[in-house]
């Protein structure tokens, strides 16, 4: 699986709501919450052939951006994972300074 095929993945859950490594805008182009954030935060040579790596296996964070807690969005989100063979973590969950909430997942991914 590759980061575009992620994305697919991500945009069934919140259309047009899928951002890629960061939740920080400027002024004039502020995402309204829900939105959903990932990022690729490793990428590792798994396996070596003539000295060049073979596939690599990469973490994904995926954070779920909410004004307040959303059961229901996390079960849609984490049901769309399972159904697309991503198996995930919760790796946090903390409440923001605006009191919006992050609930961070972590996947992996290999790519040959």
């Amino acid at each position: 699986m590759n980061l575009t095929k992620l994305f697919s993945i991500l945009n069934t859950v919140l259309p047009n709501k899928i951002f890629y490594g960061s939740n920080i805008y400027d002024n004039d182009d502020n995402a309204s919450m829900p939105f959903i954030v990932y990022q690729e935060i490793t990428k590792r040579p798994r396996g070596y052939v003539d000295n060049h790596p073979s596939w690599y296996r990469s973490t994904i964070q995926i954070t779920l951006v909410t004004k307040s807690k959303d059961i229901n969005l996390e079960r849609s989100l984490e049901k769309t994972m399972l159904d697309n063979d991503l198996i995930y973590s919760v790796i946090s969950e903390n409440r923001n300074s605006d009191r919006s909430v992050n609930r961070v997942y972590e996947i992996n991914m290999e790519e040959i």
